[in-house]
């Protein structure tokens, strides 16, 4: 139950700058865990809440050959975007290849 968690990590590996499709496509699920009315918030316009606490958000990347930096910093800006659309926090991004230790220390530390 999405909803119910405290935390979501989310994980896939880094597919052409981005994250694969099948996550792209789960993360757009999302969506109706909001109500489809909007308000302005700092300027911006967002969906209103439908609940009263959604889940810490997490991300687990896998680098291909081709993932630089750059790509990572545009994936976590992207997700962190998207944290203040679903009305939660985006925590960290670490990677596959980030020791065992230091992902569950991360999560450990929220």
């Amino acid at each position: 139950q999405y909803i119910n968690s405290d935390l979501v990590l989310f994980a896939s590996p880094a597919i052409m700058g981005f994250t694969s499709a099948l996550l792209k496509k789960a993360h757009d699920k999302l969506i109706p865990l909001l109500l489809p009315y909007t308000e302005f918030v700092q300027n911006e316009s967002h969906h209103v809440a439908r609940y009263e606490k959604y889940p810490l958000m997490g991300l687990l990347l896998g680098k291909s050959k081709d993932t630089d930096e750059e790509d990572i910093k545009i994936i976590s800006d992207i997700y962190k975007r998207d944290a203040i659309t679903l009305k939660t926090s985006f925590c960290f991004t670490k990677l596959t290849s980030n020791p065992v230790e230091e992902v569950v220390n991360e999560i450990n530390g929220i």
